[in-house]
């Protein structure tokens, strides 16, 4: 028996090695839901489902793919698509970030490299827009918003700065490297 949530996450990792977060993160396709496997007993399983969630963030932020939109916007586009399939493609923003916060301690430990992505990310994406996450997504509880800050944003901000080279998340997510300077000698 295959594991869903390994499979679907890998095939939204394609092309990942070759132009990082501009080139993956073909989540919309899928309708897994990645965060609940944020604590999984199963080390892939839960790796992989981290790796969707910090690609799905890489995207947005890179503005090459918006997963993650408030409820009326998504409503919006749907509207005007001519694909039915976009009736299905909707991850709650509020789901993840829930998940999140439930296991950062962990992910932060077992995934260095993913986790200060996803810090970097979280934060540039609501600076990006230029408006706060709780103007943006108002149909979220605001507290969701504030705990994120609290527990997570504010106490790592300086992950912002560090900026690890991108050999050492290709090799955490277990990514082959594409490039030269991705390979470790």
């Amino acid at each position: 028996m295959t594991n869903n949530i390994i499979e679907q996450a890998k095939r939204g990792l394609e092309g990942f090695a070759i132009g990082g977060y501009h080139t993956s993160g073909n989540f919309g396709k899928y309708r897994e839901e990645y965060y609940k496997d944020f604590g999984d007993p199963d080390y892939e399983t839960r790796k992989y489902a981290i790796a969707a969630f910090t690609c799905m963030l890489g995207t947005w932020e890179t503005g090459s793919l918006q997963i993650f939109q408030p409820i009326q916007e998504w409503e919006e586009n749907k509207k005007w698509s001519s694909n039915p399939l976009d009736q299905k493609r909707f991850y709650r923003f509020k789901d993840y970030l829930y998940a999140l916060l439930a296991h950062h301690e962990q992910i932060e430990k077992e995934f260095p490299y993913m986790y200060e992505d996803i810090v970097l990310f979280l934060i540039k994406i609501e600076i990006n827009q230029g408006i706060s996450y709780e103007e943006w997504f108002p149909e979220h509880n605001p507290n969701l918003f504030q705990r994120l800050r609290e527990e997570i944003l504010i106490p790592k901000q300086h992950l912002v700065d560090k900026r690890s080279h991108r050999k050492f998340l290709l090799k955490e997510i277990g990514i082959d490297s594409f490039f030269e300077s991705d390979q470790f000698r």
